[in-house]
């Protein structure tokens, strides 16, 4: 099985609710659908970490990024993940809520930080120890 990686993205000012990563939707008419120009404002954490992790890690690792509201894909995400990594209970529970904060990095249903991203390489080192362990 391939390991995915999982960044919850904070606020976006702009793109309340832009599709799959709440990126800028432009209208068909304006040439487009989705367009992720607005991972370089520099008030968002979560372009210049995905763009180290894509860089840094296999191809068969996924790399993606999701709205905190996207709670019904992540919340199953983070059940299967805590369980298969053997949380159960109030242990599983505190795992969820951890992963469902803003700006959240998750290997594999594993939170690794929560309520803030780390740096793109201290998010990298983080990544990879975690993969390496298993």
């Amino acid at each position: 099985m391939s390991s995915r990686v999982v960044l919850v993205r904070g606020p976006r000012a702009v793109a309340a609710s832009g599709g799959c990563c709440s990126g800028d939707v432009r209208p068909f008419d304006e040439g487009g659908s989705h367009c992720h120009e607005r991972l370089d404002d520099p008030d968002d954490d979560v372009g210049p970490v995905y763009r180290e992790l894509r860089a840094a890690l296999p191809a068969d690792v996924a790399v993606e990024i999701v709205s905190p509201s996207n709670w019904l894909w992540l919340v199953p995400e983070l059940v299967r993940g805590g369980r298969r990594r053997g949380l159960r209970g109030a242990a599983l529970g505190r795992s969820v809520r951890a992963g469902l904060a803003v700006s959240s990095l998750i290997v594999d249903g594993a939170v690794l930080a929560s309520g803030g991203l780390p740096a793109p390489a201290e998010a990298v080192a983080a990544v990879e120890a975690d993969l390496a362990l298993r």
